[in-house]
């Protein structure tokens, strides 16, 4: 139901049909989305200066006062259905979906409970205008909430926006966090068919006891660099450059910021034939990270690309805008990002090597291959 909310809310306002929503955008030269995610939804606009304070206006209408159509909800069903039976027979979806459900304890209807197709399917046949209405009496308002610009904005003509758009909207049930404590990984490898298909997928997982605030997380982060994300990383040159085995390969952290509960994971897509070579491939560069450790070299290396990385991505607008939303959530500002870039500037090869041994374990790894193995 959340999902749907969002998916209708650009759909027409109690004073806008959906053709005239699209037809104010146009002339705004103005891009909005909106995106559901537990416990809240996001709002992206993209603008120019002397449209910014409209497309806020714009969207808090849309937001407060949406018209939920009936005929836009039958065609949001139909492509949500349409978009799951194609998933069913991807190797990327269909592994993405079981690796989530391993040791998942949560029972339907938690936001946490990772559904399967046959719920999802079910899910999306039973929401109804009703409950999509009474979702948005329910939960939406700005109580709480987070907003974001960056680039040449009209700051006095946005706040007055803002102030007009939301100052007053205090509905909705006050705000929890859904918690997401640590589940441990089991160590399982799982198979799927997926007949006929000409890749296949790789995608791996290990919840990490570690928070994006504890003292290791500038060392982990540059070890995963190091292993899988960087574009000099092990997993690369092993298995895309030197063996030739993958179309692409991958390794990365999704950060906690509150429980000690940060997600490793790995990726590749291949050929069916290279599976074996591919799962080899992987866990021996990560046991040989782990034995040998990295050199003062690929550290240095690794350093420097990782915070170009960084500066740069502070340098585009839609990504500052969203990192000063998530920093007032966090209650934090930049000072933070300046501190762990002087703190992977002054990294060892010993702190990098120890953060990798302290978190990655591989016996406790799960992974799932989907693709047409033959026999």
């Amino acid at each position: 139901v959340a999902d749907f909310t969002a998916a209708l809310l650009d759909k027409g306002s109690a004073s806008l049909t959906r053709e005239q929503v699209q037809d104010r955008l146009d002339q705004l030269k103005t891009e909005m989305a909106f995106h559901a995610a537990p416990g809240r939804v996001d709002v992206s606009i993209g603008s120019r200066r002397e449209h910014l304070a409209d497309a806020i206006r714009l969207a808090a209408d849309l937001l407060r006062h949406p018209a939920f159509p009936a005929d836009a909800l039958d065609e949001v069903r139909r492509q949500a259905l349409t978009a799951i039976e194609s998933q069913r027979k991807e190797p990327e979806a269909l592994a993405e979906n079981a690796l989530g459900r391993i040791g998942n304890p949560y029972p339907r209807g938690d936001a946490r409970h990772v559904r399967s197709f046959d719920e999802m399917v079910e899910d999306v046949g039973a929401v109804s205008l009703e409950k999509i209405r009474d979702f948005h009496q329910r939960f939406y308002g700005a109580r709480v909430g987070q907003f974001g610009a960056a680039g040449d904005i009209d700051v006095p003509a946005l706040q007055q926006a803002l102030r007009a758009g939301f100052g007053d909207w205090q509905a909705g049930a006050p705000f929890t966090r859904v918690p997401q404590p640590l589940l441990p990984g089991k160590g399982q490898t799982l198979t799927l068919a997926t007949p006929d298909k000409q890749n296949a997928d790789l995608r791996a997982r290990l919840p990490m006891a570690i928070t994006e605030n504890d003292a290791d997380y500038p060392a982990l982060t540059m070890a995963n660099h190091l292993l899988g994300s960087g574009g000099s990383s092990r997993l690369w040159k092993r298995i895309r450059e030197q063996e030739g085995l993958s179309y692409s390969v991958y390794s990365g952290i999704s950060w906690n910021a509150f429980e000690p509960n940060s997600i490793w994971s790995a990726g590749a897509i291949f050929a069916p034939q290279n599976r074996a070579k591919v799962e080899t491939g992987l866990r021996e560069e990560l046991a040989k990270a782990l034995k040998d450790g990295f050199s003062t070299q690929e550290l240095d290396e690794g350093r420097s690309g990782l915070l170009s990385f960084r500066r740069l991505s502070r340098a585009q607008d839609d990504t500052l805008a969203t990192a000063l939303a998530n920093n007032l959530y966090l209650d934090r500002s930049f000072e933070v990002s300046a501190r762990v870039d002087a703190a992977l500037a002054a990294l060892t090869p010993a702190q990098v090597n120890a953060a990798l041994r302290k978190y990655l374990k591989p016996e406790s790894i799960d992974m799932v291959f989907a693709g047409d193995f033959q026999p």
